[in-house]
Order: C-alpha cells, then structure tokens, then sequence
C-alpha cells in the first residue's frame, strides 16, 4: 500500500474514532440523569398532602424535552439570561400524572416552577426565604405576580401559617385539566371508600383548602421526610391540580 493511500486510511479511522466519541458525548449529554428515586413510593402513597409523595427527581440533558420546558418558560416572558439553565429538574409524583419541572435561578430564593400536563405548562414562581422566628418561608407566585399559596415552616419541620389565595391563572389551568383529564384519568387513588375526596371539592384553591383542614395554621404537622428543597410549595399545590366535582381521587 503507498504512503499516500495508508495516510487516507488512518485519517479515515481516526475521523471515525473521533465521530463514534462525539456521538457518545452527545448521547450522553441527550439523556436524562437520575438525581432520586425511590420505587417504594409508587405503592406507597400517602393521603396526606404534607408526606413526599416524590418518588423519581431527573436532571434534563440537552434533548427535545427540555427545549419544550425552555420555550415555555420564554413564551410566558421570563428573562431567560437569570436561570441556570444546566440545572432544570423533572418530578414524578405517586398521587398525580402532572408533571413539575424546575429551574433555579441566580437569586437563590427564587425557582420558577413549571407544571405540565396533556402538552399544557403552567409557569410560577416559587419562592424561600428565612422568616421570623428561625422559620422559613415559602411561596407560590403566577408570573402575574400574584400569591397563590404560601406556609412557612419552624425548626422541628413543622409547617404553619398555611394560606391560599384566589388566583385566575392557576383557577384557569386547573379548570383546563380538569376537562382533559376527565376520560383519560388512570391516577391512583389514595383514599379509602369513606374519606373525604379533596380532589372533588369546585376548585383547586376549595381542594386546597381542604386537604390543608387537618393541619390548620397552628404547626400540627410535620414533614419526616421530603427530597425537594425549594420546590416544597410548588410539590404540596401540584395534589389539587384538576381538581373538579367529576375528578377521580
């Protein structure tokens, strides 16, 4: 073999070597990576809305999924030049097919916390803070900047101080889920024959309101385990989303 012709050869293998690694590298940074997950709590699933009911958390990689979050989160204003981008996470509930995405941003007491489900994104902001009392704060905004859910939290993890606020944007998306989901709902159900059914109750904020009566605003419960850190409010509120008079529980 000539020399012109081997040197075509092993160019030709060392393109080849470098494309299988970028491939590699791409397929990589393409796929989802497992921050969590506990399997045990796709069975076990609480009634109550203060216990994790988290059982899966991913990072998203560089793939189509995470494009989609991105442009909803553009589409509905949001200066994308303060979220730190490389670390948008995924949540899998056990009570609840919608799904949450997070993005942090450079502020660290605020996430912009996105809900999704049947191709609808619903963007807010959640909030955390230290508050009085060496309590924190926590708390839901619509990028309206309007309250829609807040409680804070003492030292022994006990939450308190709950209160939920009317809010269109978040009445409007329940309201849509609520009417997708109605034939098409295979949620587990987390409620014996003879409980109350939160999920039933005319609007997400009624549903709220009751699944937080136990727990009134005077720090009677207590989290004893919970994996999502600034995103708390944003996992306790998803629990009522499609909450209508039809909804399944």
């Amino acid at each position: 073999m000539g020399a012109l012709a081997l040197t075509g050869v092993i160019l030709l293998m060392v393109y080849g070597c470098d494309k299988d690694a970028e491939i590699q590298i791409q397929d990589k940074n393409t796929a989802n990576t497992l921050a969590y997950e506990d399997p045990s709590l796709i069975d076990e699933v609480s009634p109550n809305f203060y216990d994790n009911h988290i059982y899966r958390i991913e990072y998203l990689g560089e793939n189509q999924e995470k494009r989609r979050v991105e442009d909803a989160v553009r589409e509905n204003g949001v200066d994308m030049d303060g979220l730190l981008l490389g670390e948008v996470r995924k949540f899998y509930f056990n009570h609840t097919g919608v799904m949450m995405y997070s993005i942090p941003t450079y502020d660290p007491e605020q996430t912009v916390i996105i809900y999704e489900s049947h191709g609808l994104f619903q963007v807010s902001m959640a909030e955390f803070r230290p508050s009085d009392g060496n309590r924190s704060y926590y708390g839901l905004r619509t990028l309206d900047d309007q309250l829609f859910y807040s409680f804070q939290l003492d030292p022994q993890n006990r939450i308190g101080e709950l209160v939920v606020h009317e809010n269109e944007l978040i009445q409007s998306f329940n309201h849509e889920i609520y009417y997708l989901t109605l034939e098409t709902s295979h949620r587990k159900s987390t409620q014996s024959q003879d409980a109350v059914c939160c999920r039933k109750e005319a609007s997400w904020k009624a549903c709220m309101n009751c699944s937080m009566d136990a727990c009134n605003e005077n720090f009677l419960c207590k989290l004893t385990s919970f994996v999502a850190g600034p995103e708390l409010a944003a996992a306790f509120a998803i629990s009522c989303i499609g909450a209508g008079p039809d909804a399944r529980c």
